[in-house]
């Protein structure tokens, strides 16, 4: 089964019939909730999702719209689980229980988190601008090396703030019987790394915690030379519980399946059976994109 991300309807919908029925009338029966929804919008989807006329598969922190943030704010990074800001961060923890006892509600398997992000002085999206200006062969390795010991001098205290806040998060997920998907992310700044996301595992290993992989933010890293898609693939798919499945050109990602340059057919061949499938597809794609797309990966063994 492949679901799609409500990221496609959800900018739009001021409805749960609005944000629902395009997802139905391309042909899927199964989602991703994600941040974008209110609280309101969620409770109308309740009866839908209740009369199983749709699947949660999973739920992408945080969820639903923290009380305080605007739709215009929602974002899986309004909150650091890495903050050294103590009141950041347990809001972070505190949100995230909140999303998983929703996940456990809807009978959604998994929770997608992003962990935050190592704070260093330099701009967070200043490899992707070199590369959106032309300017990347250039300048871009140097300034590449540049953010790599940036980022290692300024780790330590914001990784172990991750691992304390998942210590908190990951005994209340076991609690619930929903699993913490680490997300592999689009900006080198962010947490998880590749080294770091073993980092994760080996820590939560027997534990609700296991690895979410992005196609798109992992085809970013591979074209800014950080490290290579197959290689994330290749370390962590033992422990990969969920994909988000978008194609890139280039760095330019969450565009349909089959409308850029990645191997699906190399990415199938890393997913265990049980792994959860998601289309993440950006909100300008048409109902006949989604469905193209869809039909796409299922002639690629998904």
């Amino acid at each position: 089964m492949i679901g799609l991300s409500t990221v496609w309807t959800s900018a739009t919908a001021t409805s749960g019939k609005g944000l629902l029925q395009p997802i139905l009338d391309a042909g899927i029966t199964a989602v991703e909730l994600e941040y974008r929804i209110t609280r309101q919008l969620y409770h109308e989807l309740l009866p839908v999702i209740r009369g199983q006329a749709i699947q949660v598969l999973s739920i992408h922190n945080y969820f639903p719209l923290p009380e305080g943030i605007s739709p215009e704010q929602a974002s899986g990074d309004c909150f650091s689980l890495a903050s050294l800001n103590k009141e950041e961060r347990q809001q972070g923890v505190t949100s995230t229980i909140h999303t998983l006892e929703t996940a456990h509600e809807v009978e959604a398997r998994a929770v997608v988190l992003h962990l935050g992000r190592v704070e260093t002085e330099l701009p967070k999206d200043g490899l992707q601008q070199l590369y959106r200006e032309g300017r990347w062969n250039n300048e871009g390795p140097v300034l590449l090396i540049k953010e790599r010991e940036e980022r290692l001098r300024h780790r330590a205290p914001h990784l172990d703030a991750v691992l304390f806040s998942l210590d908190t998060l990951s005994k209340r997920a076991e609690q619930l019987g929903v699993i913490l998907g680490i997300e592999n992310r689009f900006y080198l700044r962010e947490i998880p790394d590749k080294e770091e996301i073993g980092i994760i595992l080996d820590r939560f290993q027997g534990g609700p915690v296991g690895y979410w992989h992005d196609t798109g933010h992992a085809a970013a890293f591979e074209t800014l030379g950080i490290c290579s898609h197959e290689e994330l693939l290749r370390l962590y798919s033992p422990a990969l519980i969920g994909i988000h499945l978008h194609d890139a050109l280039g760095i330019d990602d969450h565009r349909p399946p089959g409308q850029g340059e990645i191997d699906f057919a190399m990415v199938q061949r890393y997913l265990p059976d049980k792994a959860i499938k998601i289309m993440e597809i950006r909100q300008t794609a048409t109902g006949q994109e989604v469905r193209d797309a869809l039909a796409f990966l299922k002639n690629k063994g998904y």
